[in-house]
């Protein structure tokens, strides 16, 4: 029964690394807002403090501390309410820390703000809602909704071509 649970423990954790290396974003050559790994970065107008806290968050996440890196994303967003990058950061997250339900309502959130945004770009938009349509597909699957997941899906891929 023990190595029944260890089993079922290492699957989840493997299948959970499987999905958050899906989750990143096409490449976009837009400055400022993806790096070389294509990962979505904010915008060039997001400000100095909510950079310096993102960068926070960033270490923490990588060292397991998803409870530090959530207060530093926290702290963000409330300088930048509107910014939808850090809501997909934050959906991100929660998707980590197997929060799918949370996940979906952040990564939703995020899709919201981004079009309304002004500032963005057509392919910095795509780019932004493509990664939350991959977080809303893994987290679906997770919950055990393939028809929602394969929808949310084809969403991302048709943003991403």
């Amino acid at each position: 029964m023990k190595n029944m649970k260890r089993l079922m423990l290492r699957s989840f954790i493997l299948m959970l690394v499987m999905t958050l290396v899906a989750c990143q974003a096409p490449k976009d050559k837009t400055t400022g807002w993806t790096s070389e790994s294509g990962e979505v970065r904010p915008g060039p107008k997001t400000g100095k403090a909510v950079l310096a806290l993102l960068g926070k968050a960033r270490q923490a996440s990588k060292k397991g501390s998803l409870s530090t890196a959530e207060s530093h994303l926290e702290r963000a967003l409330r300088i930048e309410p509107d910014n939808p990058t850090l809501w997909l950061y934050m959906a991100k997250l929660r998707l980590y820390a197997a929060k799918s339900v949370d996940a979906i309502n952040l990564a939703n959130k995020a899709l919201t703000l981004s079009s309304r945004k002004k500032s963005l770009s057509k392919s910095s938009r795509r780019n932004l809602q493509a990664d939350c349509w991959r977080v809303i597909a893994h987290a679906e699957q997770i919950l055990g909704n393939p028809a929602k997941a394969h929808k949310a899906q084809d969403k991302a891929n048709s943003l991403s071509d």
